[in-house]
């Protein structure tokens, strides 16, 4: 008798009912796939709300606004002409490649510089790399291209101009990495990706900006070193500010060392060069 109520409460013909189907991971899918999509469709409405609630100053001006530099100073601030050297991003004929890049022409082929290293640029860059203005690097990979598509190949490695280890320490961050992140999230459908230990920086340098132009290219040489190979990569060097070309250059020669297929340049902002009278006042002598 026990066995027939035993049968007939638990009938072996009665499968036993799984509340989400044979895929034990359903409720996983199902439920990150209803987080990303309510999350694309707040995201208009949770930008919106956290500008009104907290918002940022203008660097430059001070006025409130919901970007890092507002519409009326991005407007104005001196952007590289679309008729520059490709190579230097110096004045050129037409957009060609310039005297100077073809008589001694830099290790990379093709170099971005959206803006000029002139006021009010270069308060930003330097609010941002000494005061931890961040913002500014964000707002520079929305705005360096001005809609356009990325120039570059897909699928590049970014290399962010190594810092030495004692610099590092003291700043706390290496502003070339925050940049490099800042444009692969940007163009994330690019599929680049940032590489901050390819090439290190293997010495100490002295500060650049109390050296001239001669002395920059003595200062940077053999300061860097791959730790490993980039066969058939295309690079991308990314850094703040060009001034001479020196780090930049001496970067793009490890790479093809390396084994990289080709090396390309990015920088924020390019330094028009001085004159000769200015040079010789400053250097007392006209270095190039």
């Amino acid at each position: 008798a026990r066995a027939t109520w035993e049968n007939r409460s638990h009938p072996a013909s009665v499968a036993p009912v799984r509340a989400w189907g044979p895929n034990r991971q359903e409720p996983t899918i199902l439920l990150r796939t209803l987080y990303q999509d309510v999350r694309r469709a707040a995201a208009p409405v949770l930008a919106r709300v956290r500008d009104r609630a907290l918002p940022q100053s203008c660097l430059l001006c001070g006025d409130a606004g919901p970007e890092a530099i507002c519409e009326p100073c991005a407007s104005s601030l001196p952007r590289v002409g679309a008729d520059a050297c490709p190579r230097c991003q110096l004045a050129s004929v037409h957009g060609q490649v310039c005297g100077r890049c073809l008589k001694r022409p830099p290790q990379w082929q093709r170099l971005l510089a959206p803006w000029s290293y002139a006021f009010p640029f270069d308060a930003a860059l330097l609010a941002a790399k000494y005061r931890h203005a961040f913002a500014v690097y964000r707002w520079a990979a929305e705005d360096a291209l001005d809609g356009h598509a990325w120039p570059f190949a897909r699928g590049a490695t970014l290399l962010p101009v190594p810092l030495a280890p004692e610099r590092l320490q003291a700043r706390g961050y290496n502003q070339a990495l925050l940049i490099a992140r800042e444009f692969a999230r940007r163009f994330a459908d690019a599929d680049l990706h940032v590489d901050n230990n390819a090439v290190v920086r293997i010495r100490e340098t002295d500060v650049q900006q109390r050296l001239n132009w001669i002395e920059r290219r003595r200062n940077v040489r053999g300061a860097f070193a791959a730790t490993r190979s980039l066969a058939g990569e295309s690079v991308l060097l990314v850094d703040d500010v060009l001034t001479t070309g020196a780090t930049l250059n001496e970067l793009a020669r490890v790479a093809l060392a390396a084994g990289a297929a080709q090396v390309d340049a990015l920088v924020l902002a390019r330094v028009q060069p001085l004159r000769r009278r200015e040079r010789t006042v400053k250097f007392n002598r006209a270095v190039t």
